[in-house]
């Protein structure tokens, strides 16, 4: 008669950590859970922004994507511009925009009109600000 062994549905925790236990890789079948991208940066543009009573009257996130495309000219494929939820900075009469790079700076931005989409745009592609 054979023993009748029960196996966890799931690796152990690992009593040092309380992490799963990393399972042992199979050689030559390493998966990395990263894929390339041909964005190397993002502009994020809150959305909530537009929502709050303190918010822009007349500004929203969807009317910075173009001024965001035309500014950054073909950087922009590169860049990936996204609308996104709170940023956490939540500026009274404006919109968040965070925006960062591989090569360079990140920023975080208050918005309170599209001039100001420009010199954000050069400050991210490294161009000074005009």
């Amino acid at each position: 008669m054979t023993d009748n062994v029960l196996l966890p549905a799931r690796p152990v925790a690992d009593p040092a950590t309380d992490r799963p236990a990393a399972t042992p890789a199979t050689p030559g079948k390493e998966k990395a859970p990263f894929v390339k991208t041909r964005y190397t940066g993002a502009v994020l543009i809150c959305k909530q922004c537009q929502k709050r009573s303190s918010g822009p009257a007349k500004l929203k996130a969807k009317d910075l994507q173009q001024p965001f495309k035309r500014a950054l000219g073909g950087a922009r494929l590169r860049l990936r511009i996204v609308q996104t939820t709170c940023l956490g900075l939540c500026p009274k009469k404006a919109i968040a925009v965070a925006a960062f790079a591989a090569d360079g700076p990140s920023l975080l931005a208050a918005v309170r009109d599209e001039e100001e989409v420009a010199p954000i745009a050069g400050r991210l592609l490294g161009r000074a600000a005009d």
